[in-house]
């Protein structure tokens, strides 16, 4: 069984394949992943946000890492820096990884002290956690 608990910030709407590939190269299960898996269809700031945010603070507080993988549109999302916050005072590790080198990164992940992945592949997400 995994030790190590990791929940996987992502855009969904644009990046669940790389979020599934991610969990395709665990096949021998070294970590125990877990994510929101649909869109969120609401603003960050939006009434109807209050429901999400508690099932991610719930999700992430049961983690010992939070890592974000960066998509090409993943700057663009009030989430982002919403899970990043709540990952900061949850005092979670925090892990971020690109799906192209050339991803804008969301400015939440600046100065919060990220461990970078600096390939999209799995051993390099892993070396960035340890």
């Amino acid at each position: 069984m995994a030790t190590n608990k990791v929940f996987i910030g992502y855009d969904y709407d644009n990046d669940k394949a790389v979020k599934d590939r991610l969990l395709r190269w665990d096949a021998n299960r070294e970590f125990d992943f877990s994510s929101y898996d649909q869109s969120f269809g609401v603003a960050v700031d939006s009434p109807g946000a209050a429901a999400i945010k508690q099932d991610l603070a719930a999700r992430i507080g049961d983690a010992s890492y939070f890592l974000y993988i960066v998509g090409k549109e993943s700057y663009r999302s009030g989430w982002v820096a919403w899970e990043v916050w709540k990952a900061v005072e949850l005092k979670k590790k925090l892990v971020a990884t690109k799906t192209d080198s050339i991803n804008n990164s969301p400015a939440s992940l600046q100065g919060v002290g990220v461990s970078w992945s600096t390939m999209f592949n799995f051993d390099a997400i892993k070396k960035a956690m340890n």
